[in-house]
């Protein structure tokens, strides 16, 4: 049976870092009896959550835009990969606006639709001090997945890489990303 990853890329810039570590890591999938579902946030119609707290009274939310077909990939997945470069200690504004809908799963008839699935997260990252750049990123996830009840299974963060394509100079990185790849059954 094949196993279902969805990976979500949070990037706005069209085949730059975020673009070419995924593409790394669905080249490393390939004959591993896993179907990847890859949505780029940027090709996606996806509004700001108002706040209307909807979903938490009625399960449901206001909004019927590209976030519905997201919640029904989410809901056949097993493994997400949260894929956003680094943005001013946090993601992309694409992807914090797809996180903040995910507060629709706060609802208990709703938590189980996501609770139990299993997420990576992938980050390049333009500084070389990873530990203390990431530190809020770090926390940002950890706290809101597991709200979610989502198990963060690892986090990779490709550093000293900013200008558009630049990961291409960077061959460990490359190999790192189709091992992730690779290994994807290990993370499901």
């Amino acid at each position: 049976m094949d196993e279902n990853v969805l990976i979500i890329n949070g990037t706005a810039r069209v085949y730059a870092n975020t673009d070419i570590v995924v593409d790394k890591i669905i080249q490393g999938s390939k004959n591993t009896g896993i179907t990847i579902n890859h949505i780029k946030l940027r090709n996606k119609k996806i509004a700001n959550c108002i706040c209307c707290y909807r979903c938490l009274k009625e399960s449901k939310c206001s909004f019927q835009d590209d976030m519905t077909g997201i919640r029904e990939d989410i809901s056949k997945t097993e493994l997400m990969v949260l894929a956003s470069p680094l943005y001013w200690c946090g993601v992309t504004g694409l992807m914090k606006t797809f996180i903040d809908r995910l507060f629709f799963y706060y609802h208990s008839q709703n938590r189980g639709l996501i609770s139990g699935k299993r997420a990576i997260i992938v980050t390049p990252i333009n500084q070389t001090n990873v530990d203390f750049e990431s530190e809020v990123l770090v926390e940002f996830y950890n706290r809101l997945l597991d709200c979610l009840g989502v198990k963060i299974t690892d986090m990779f963060f490709f550093s000293d890489i900013m200008d558009k394509g630049s990961v291409l100079d960077k061959p460990e990185y490359l190999e790192q990303a189709y091992a992730i790849g690779k290994n994807l059954t290990k993370a499901i």
